[in-house]
């Protein structure tokens, strides 16, 4: 369920690195456009780095360019370790998902894909529901409702954990 974000949701949570663009990008979690908003940021904010400004201003014509661009700029930036990006993504997907979780049939369904998507990450198992509980908590006591509302707290206490983290 790798899903595409809108570049919009991102900025506001994250500033992301061009590595992380790149690996959002390269998984489809945002689109060209993003990446040309991302540059247009970074000049707003003072660049004056030849390739975001060609990568700024790049048409729906152009596309084709981005990824080439995007890698030449990920590749000048400081090297980071690629799953620092990953958990980013993770965040940020989850994020989405919580945020946007009214419009949605089963968001836990979703949640549980996104698990499967990040290759089963240990930070998400505890609002997993078929995930065996593990703090002394017993599901069979309580209501599916219960059940369901204890995942969702878990989740959103997931995703303060992580925002704390990745803006620090």
């Amino acid at each position: 369920m790798l899903i595409s974000i809108p570049y919009s949701f991102v900025r506001e949570r994250l500033k992301l690195s061009w590595r992380d663009a790149l690996w959002g990008y390269e998984h489809q979690m945002i689109g060209w456009s993003a990446v040309v908003d991302l540059a247009t940021d970074r000049l707003c904010a003072g660049s004056n780095d030849p390739l975001e400004i060609e990568l700024a201003g790049l048409t729906k014509m152009e596309t084709f360019q981005v990824g080439e661009l995007l890698r030449e700029l990920a590749n000048a930036s400081p090297e980071e370790d690629s799953a620092i990006a990953q958990r980013k993504w993770l965040y940020l997907s989850l994020a989405w998902l919580f945020e946007n979780k009214a419009s949605i049939p089963d968001p836990l369904e979703g949640v549980e894909s996104i698990y499967a998507d990040f290759d089963y990450p240990p930070e998400v198992e505890s609002f997993v529901r078929y995930m065996p509980v593990t703090d002394g908590y017993d599901p069979s006591a309580h209501t599916k409702d219960e059940n369901e509302n204890r995942l969702f707290e878990k989740w959103r206490e997931y995703l303060v954990v992580a925002e704390s983290e990745f803006n620090r």
